[in-house]
């Protein structure tokens, strides 16, 4: 364990204090403090540094060699964000390279008194609206919209309007003990200062954009009845990059805005589950839900019918792809997007969190094997697509063929032919599926078996000598194999074709910022196989709820994996038509199968995640195996 600050001897605490001169070097000291680092990690990053000239972040370079995780930097930014500079904030973040951040302080020494944001600004370094998310992240400070239909004007009636422009701020809404505020410049204590004495209530800050402030406190001069249909539109937009925004920020996978009966509440998907972000007014969401149909080529005039579409954004530097799916409801269209990141990078099989054991099995006994299907199973958002192409990256040489079809192609892999389905082009998935097998592929990866007809193709190509990578909606591992009996293909082509199936999911690891010891519920902890003489001798750990995590007492997730590797044994049990639960009892006994319930139950035990955790996100299925049966072959390649 690396040593805390406090008590690091002498020399080690001097080259803390030079941190300070550092490129990173606050990002540093807080790795040190919260003991995620030691000073032999710290002093090896800035060696580093030091020969690439301080030309970048010690973060970054942390990053690189290993010794720090993503999930690490995130947490840090996200918790510590008071404890940094402003520019410095933004170049952790990525907002700014560190040359721009260098100049802007050359020219902040120049001009005595001035902000390095409103230098940034003016260099064309960040934006306003980038401006406004970078307080709200360095201040822990929500950044809202709001539209003229949230604003209390009685409220606003104790306020002149000179007052509002000169500080460009609008109080909102009132209640008994606080008055909401939402303003361009939080730092502005003297006018908050103000507003608390006129109204003899405490202020709530809230962050907004400073052109959006400054329009509407233009519309309420004008009377708040008198504005246009562009103002409507620009104020829609501005919801929606913010929107946008924050589900960048806080690595969601989907935004749902669903409309209620008396207003719209917007969700985003994060680690796989729903939390609520804010409310609109219904016309405010009417206006948004239009901007996001223009957006992504949907029918704007036509609101009786679902529809579907797409977009390509950048957001905050970040580039993503819309997948966007409107559904007609009592009360108007819920909106769902899906997002895909283009920057979250190709993940190598060893970085999938699969335990050491399974992944030399998939790798050895399945991508190692010259042909026959492989196939990566569970339901949608369980992480099938991230695995198939850490699997395609695996086997990337250059002596090997590999072509892909996908729907669409969401990382790009260099040496490898990937086409993505355009049904507008003539690339619809079956006539693409044709087209695959003249182009003498080695390898072909396949995105999805939709179908029996790309369910067939798979299985006459691994008949032909191709090795198949595909993905498949089951439950689990003997489900992909009865599914493939189901749409008609024949045991005999299933038993001597189908070389492994991957089954997987997604359960949530435990905040390591509020993490806590406790009892799990013995119901509970019985029904994923854990028995009382274990609750007792174990500790178990869940997290309570933090700043970091939501509220949620999760921050990431970790897959769970289920390896099924076909032997003689499982594929006489498929020629023989048996049963699910027949066949799952023939592969745990001669293929070393372990459920997925089995796999989340060791990574309780290791205190990844939760019981309930994975309670709620494992099949229940149970081999008869004894705990230690389960922790032998779960460590059986670790040394």
């Amino acid at each position: 364990m690396s040593t805390p600050v406090s008590k690091l001897p002498s020399h080690t605490a001097e080259a803390s204090h030079d941190l300070n001169d550092l490129p990173g070097g606050t990002f540093a000291r807080i790795l040190l403090e919260e003991d995620i680092i030691g000073d032999r990690e710290l002093d090896k990053a800035c060696r580093v540094q030091k020969r690439l000239g301080k030309n970048k972040l010690l973060s970054t370079i942390l990053l690189e060699l290993n010794l720090i995780s993503e999930d690490d930097h995130r947490r840090i930014l996200r918790k510590h964000g008071k404890n940094f500079r402003f520019g410095d904030l933004q170049c952790e973040m990525g907002h700014i390279t560190l040359a721009q951040l260098r100049e802007a302080e050359a020219v902040m020494q120049r001009k005595p008194g001035t902000r390095i944001g409103e230098i940034l600004m003016q260099m064309d370094f960040i934006n306003e609206r980038e401006m406004a998310q970078a307080l709200s992240d360095q201040l822990g400070l929500p950044l809202i919209h709001i539209d003229l239909e949230m604003i209390n004007l009685d409220l606003i009636k104790c306020f002149g309007n000179a007052f509002l422009r000169k500080n460009h701020l609008i109080p909102y809404d009132e209640g008994k003990e606080k008055v909401s505020v939402i303003c361009a410049d939080p730092l502005n204590s003297m006018a908050i200062r103000e507003i608390e004495q006129r109204t003899e209530k405490k202020v709530d800050i809230a962050i907004g954009i400073e052109s959006v402030i400054e329009a509407l406190i233009k519309r309420l001069a004008h009377g708040a009845g008198q504005h246009n249909g562009t103002e409507n539109h620009d104020n829609a937009q501005d919801v929606v990059d913010s929107i946008f925004l924050a589900a960048i920020r806080n690595r969601a996978s989907d935004i749902h805005i669903e409309p209620l009966s008396d207003r719209t509440r917007v969700r985003l998907r994060m680690d796989g589950v729903l939390i609520h972000q804010t409310d609109m007014p219904r016309d405010l969401a009417a206006r948004v839900t239009s901007v996001i149909k223009v957006m992504s080529g949907m029918d704007i005039a036509d609101s009786r019918r679902h529809q579907d579409g797409r977009m390509y954004r950048e957001v905050g530097h970040v580039k993503v792809d819309f997948r966007v799916s409107t559904y007609v409801t009592l009360y108007g269209e819920n909106l769902v997007m899906r997002i895909l990141r283009r920057d979250g990078g190709l993940k190598s099989l060893e970085q999938l969190q699969m335990n050491k054991t399974l992944l030399n099995r998939f790798k050895h006994e399945a991508l190692d094997v010259p042909t026959g299907v492989i196939i990566i199973t569970g339901p949608t958002g369980s992480g099938k697509t991230t695995t198939l192409y850490g699997a395609v990256d695996y086997l990337n040489q250059p002596n090997i063929k590999i072509i892909t079809l996908e729907d669409p192609v969401e990382f790009a892999i260099d040496g490898i032919m990937q086409c993505s389905v355009d049904v507008k082009a003539g690339r619809d998935f079956n006539a693409s599926l044709k087209a695959v097998m003249r182009q003498d592929p080695d390898i072909i990866v396949l995105g999805e078996i939709r179908d029996k007809t790309s369910a067939q193709v798979a299985v006459q190509a691994a008949l032909t000598g191709h090795k198949v990578l595909t993905t498949f909606h089951t439950e689990d591992s003997i489900g992909g194999l009865l599914r493939l009996i189901d749409m008609g293909i024949e045991t005999f082509l299933i038993s001597s074709t189908v070389v492994s199936i991957l089954a997987q999911r997604l359960a949530r690891t435990i905040c390591p910022d509020c993490r806590q010891a406790y009892l799990p519920d013995p119901r509970t902890a019985h029904l994923i196989g854990l028995d009382n003489e274990t609750l007792s001798n174990h500790t178990f750990h869940r997290g309570i709820g933090c700043a970091t995590c939501n509220g949620t007492g999760y921050f990431g997730r970790t897959g769970l994996h289920e390896l099924l590797v076909l032997n003689d044994a499982v594929r006489s049990a498929i020629l023989e038509r048996k049963t699910s639960h027949e066949v799952r009892e023939v592969s745990c006994c001669t293929t070393k199968l372990l459920s997925l319930m089995e796999n989340g139950l060791y990574k309780v035990l290791k205190g990844i995640t939760t019981v309930e955790e994975v309670y709620r996100i494992a099949p229940r299925s149970h081999s008869g195996r004894s705990l230690q049966e389960i922790i032998e072959l779960m460590e059986e390649d670790e040394s």
